[in-house]
């Protein structure tokens, strides 16, 4: 993992020049340390202001990563488009690979998290009352 860490984080700053990236995290199999054949490498942005066009923004941010690490198959996803639950994953298991915005980053992160912590106690409130009524047959 640390040298895939280490190749984002000198390749962030000139793959995100100029761009409205705040901050970015690394996340999912490499942030763990458990990566496996086939896998991807799954970074996080968080944009300010946010895109008109998440998917366009992910793509071309992407690229310019890959392009400035010299690493295939960077996975992007733009954290202001993301579900709350993707979110709160990413920030389970982030790995900082850039922040111009430290204390936008900090503010996120709690602001964020206190959000999935809330939404995940209701969740599975209402996760397991589907399944009790699935398992009584009920609709």
């Amino acid at each position: 993992m640390s040298d895939v860490v280490d190749r984002l984080r000198r390749a962030a700053p000139e793959a995100f020049e100029g761009s409205a990236v705040r901050f970015a995290y690394l996340f999912g199999s490499v942030a763990r340390g458990r990566p496996h054949r086939g896998s991807d490498i799954d970074v996080a942005v968080y944009l300010d202001p946010p895109p008109a066009d998440p998917v366009e923004a992910a793509l071309a941010l992407a690229g310019r990563l890959a392009t400035a690490s010299g690493l295939a198959g960077i996975d992007l996803v733009v954290l202001n488009a993301a579900p709350l639950r993707l979110q709160g994953r990413i920030l389970r298991e982030r790995v900082v690979i850039f922040s111009c915005d430290e204390p936008s980053r900090v503010a996120y992160e709690s602001r964020t998290f206190r959000e999935f912590v809330d939404f995940e106690l209701h969740a599975v409130a209402l996760d397991r009352a589907a399944l009790r009524r699935m398992a009584s047959g009920a609709e």
